[in-house]
């Protein structure tokens, strides 16, 4: 077994996204006072509120878009995996009144999603498992929708997972990912090894990148029908490099916890195109 492949890669997953690490998990707390300092209130779906929980590549208008594709209603039970801290979950839940589901491996992430949801005014809406998706197990659950937002990179068997959660869809449900993909050149491992900024980023050996058309193999063999698949590289360089140039603009006027994404983008950008590629699919449960 290579050591990229190892199940302790998992350990490493979860200290990635830390209070303290430089990919920054805020807790609630953090969050309210700086809230409060914004005159913001979190419990709208204000962009700002999007940008200070979740350092998404796609940002809040490429979620939002994954969502409208998905065509969810209120009544809608949406299965969510890899849920992080929570940030897309707690959006689809004040945009459409969906009840969400989210599962992550991380105890911190999984905590800060719960003081999130209720600091949002969502937590009647959102729920959270705490477990490794190679293990998925929800019972009876069954769901409506299912998404994905730039989690699946870290999942060591995709397909595996994917015929797990399939289990917990009702026939018809549609499936939604917002994903890191394979670059032309390697994996963001290959980076880790090229450029030191982005070593002091993440831990290496947490990637598991495959193609876009590599991606959507995995999910026909999993058993779901592609619905369509879209190459979305140029557009989330051209967001990130949007937002990077914004938080240096404002360096000089920003907390701590923003002046972080400065370092953060600028080291994940050299990795666009040859380490890192995007894209978005859509499918459906048999």
């Amino acid at each position: 077994m290579r050591a990229k492949e190892s199940p302790d890669c998992i350990p490493r997953i979860i200290r990635s996204y830390r209070p303290d690490g430089p990919f920054r998990v805020f807790p609630p707390r953090f969050l309210r006072k700086l809230y409060g300092k914004w005159r913001l209130d979190p419990r709208t779906p204000h962009p700002w509120v999007f940008d200070a929980e979740a350092m998404c590549h796609f940002r809040q208008e490429g979620v939002s878009r994954l969502f409208a594709l998905l065509r969810p209603a209120s009544r809608c039970r949406v299965l969510s995996l890899g849920e992080g801290n929570g940030a897309p979950s707690r959006l689809l839940a004040k945009l459409y009144g969906c009840r969400v589901t989210g599962v992550d491996v991380s105890p911190l992430q999984t905590a800060n999603a719960r003081g999130c949801a209720a600091l949002h005014g969502v937590e009647r809406l959102v729920d959270y498992v705490r477990q490794d998706l190679h293990d998925l197990d929800l019972g009876r659950r069954r769901f409506d929708r299912l998404y994905d937002n730039e989690s699946a990179v870290h999942w060591r068997d995709k397909e595996a997972i994917l015929v797990r959660a399939l289990r917990h869809l009702k026939p018809g449900a549609l499936a939604g990912f917002n994903e890191w993909l394979l670059g032309d050149q390697g994996d963001l491992d290959a980076a880790w090894s090229r450029f030191p900024d982005f070593r002091r980023m993440w831990a290496r050996g947490i990637w598991f990148q495959v193609s876009l058309r590599g991606f959507c193999g995995i999910l026909e063999r999993a058993g779901f029908k592609v619905l369509q698949a879209e190459e979305l590289t140029d557009e989330v360089d051209q967001v990130s490099r949007r937002r990077l140039a914004v938080l240096e603009r404002l360096r000089g006027i920003l907390d701590e916890g923003s002046r972080l994404g400065i370092p953060y983008f600028q080291a994940m950008i050299k990795t666009h195109g040859r380490y890192l590629r995007y894209g978005r699919i859509i499918a459906r449960a048999p």
